[in-house]
């Protein structure tokens, strides 16, 4: 059975996969989700952004996806790639979503740092509100993400092109058994990568398996009494925090980290710089409270899983279906790009033109159409019972030229519809 065909019945049984530079996360998600299975793989090695992943890397994350949908042929998979997958040329990018869709069945979904920022945002807006600014930070192999919150909108973003990937290469003495590098150095060379905050901090969420972490390790976590919230029962000092780094560091061998994490012991071997990293920023910007959190990614597309979306379909022959699809997506806070309109100037014309846009000529209207689907988290192609009109054919094509994700509201009756790589139902 095809994903294709699951996702039809299983709209709420899904297994979500987050791929980052060195680690693969998969989650069992229902009404919540539960992490279910790390699997570490080293994608920078023999990384190119011109020609993919090493051939190596590639077949294990094939072989790692293979293995989840078989073990659960009935939930719907979805995959969320971030950190070096964005750094692929556009070539590269299509050649690998379709060597894992003709493999596997399932589309590699590589994300922007706007979507995963968001997100982020979304799986602790609410959490914790106060007047002075939140900082969000999210660690990952080749990439950092901070964002600064107040009153649950996002009000600062910086995306830093260094990761626990770039602290290994420079310091590859942090993973000896006992690290050879003192972590003090670490932290001040960190430091002077940082950039400058516009807006004042003091409290961070620390996000990404740190809770996790933290309490495997035992970091001196005391009782959250800022706020109730049962993902959320710990805080840590920096000064705590700085102290039981030191002991990683210089104290606790690799080996005995490997042990605390017997499913997937090479974890651990990015728990030092990740640390490291941490402790800069929290340095940097004077963080005195620290809210360690296993909140990631996959916790904001559980809450919210778009942005901003581009529908494309009959708009002669499906005008009522697009506009229902257009206002219940609207309804979830998800902005449509296109079509922009929903009172058609000309009804069952061959080419249908909203009220607003009466003095553009069809091309006009198909160019903006195809720049909004550069702009979106996705194109959704409403196509009741299989059938995908002229110009939403062209759409999709170009969609799949650019490795946007793709998503049929039912399964195409087109034959080579169904070869691309997409996704069936909301």
């Amino acid at each position: 059975m095809t994903q294709k065909q699951n996702s039809e019945n299983n709209n709420h049984k899904k297994i979500l996969i987050d791929i980052g530079s060195s680690t693969v996360k998969v989650y069992i998600a229902k009404e919540n989700q539960k992490l279910y299975y790390t699997h570490s793989i080293p994608f920078r090695k023999g990384f190119d952004p011109k020609q993919g992943l090493s051939e190596i890397n590639k077949n294990e994350l094939i072989e790692v996806i293979e293995k989840i949908k078989n073990k659960y042929p009935k939930f719907a998979v979805k995959t969320y790639a971030t950190a070096l997958f964005r750094e692929l040329n556009n070539e590269a990018k299509v050649k690998l979503i379709d060597e894992v869709y003709l493999k596997t069945g399932i589309f590699l979904n590589i994300i922007s740092h706007e979507l995963e920022n968001f997100y982020l945002e979304v799986a602790l807006t609410g959490k914790y509100q106060r007047k002075k600014g939140l900082l969000l930070v999210n660690i990952g192999g080749g990439s950092t993400e901070l964002v600064v919150m107040k009153n649950r909108f996002p009000i600062e973003k910086h995306n830093i092109k260094l990761g626990i990937s770039t602290i290994l290469a420079k310091y590859p003495g942090v993973n000896r058994n006992i690290s050879t590098v003192h972590l003090d150095g670490v932290v001040e060379f960190i430091k002077g990568k940082l950039p400058n905050l516009s807006n004042g901090v003091d409290e961070a969420f620390y996000n990404g398996g740190e809770l996790k972490y933290m309490q495997l390790t035992g970091y001196n976590l005391t009782q959250n009494k800022l706020f109730k919230d049962s993902n959320h029962p710990s805080i840590i000092s920096l000064q705590d925090f700085k102290k039981k780094n030191e002991e990683i560091f210089h104290e606790v061998t690799l080996a005995y980290l490997e042990s605390l994490m017997p499913s997937d012991p090479k974890w651990m071997h990015g728990a030092r710089a990740c640390s490291a990293l941490a402790q800069a920023v929290f340095e940097k910007y004077n963080i005195n409270i620290i809210v360690p959190s296993n909140s990631n990614l996959l916790d904001g597309v559980m809450r919210q899983e778009f942005r901003q979306v581009t529908i494309s379909g009959s708009f002669r022959k499906h005008l009522t279906h697009i506009s229902k699809l257009r206002r219940h997506l609207v309804s979830q806070n998800i902005k449509v790009l296109s079509p922009r309109f929903i009172e058609p100037k000309n009804p069952n014309h061959e080419f249908v033109i909203f009220e607003g846009e009466e003095n553009m000529t069809p091309l006009e209207l198909e160019r903006h159409h195809l720049r909004a689907i550069l702009d979106s988290d996705a194109l959704i192609v409403c196509n009741p019972e299989g059938y995908v009109g002229a110009s939403a054919m062209l759409e999709i094509g170009f969609s799949h030229s650019h490795g946007k994700r793709i998503i049929f509201t039912e399964v195409p009756e087109e034959f080579m519809l169904n070869t691309l790589p997409a996704e069936i139902g909301l």
